[in-house]
């Protein structure tokens, strides 16, 4: 298992940048992001507030398979 935080940068204002491309499996189904994409606190892709999922699970250093 790998990190889901790896393939991202937690950005200043607490955003995410994801800097490769990357599969993440969340309980609502499969996610895929391009590097590149961006994701702001309070905002949905694909019906997820990345950016909250992603800082929860790196403050825990949980890991989910990707």
């Amino acid at each position: 298992m790998k990190n889901a935080c790896d393939p991202f940068v937690r950005n200043a204002d607490g955003s995410w940048s994801c800097v490769a491309d990357t599969t993440l499996l969340h309980p609502l189904g499969r996610i895929q992001v391009t590097e590149g994409s961006v994701f702001y606190p309070g905002t949905t892709f694909m019906g997820v507030d990345l950016a909250a999922w992603l800082a929860a699970r790196y403050s825990k250093g949980e890991t989910v398979e990707q």
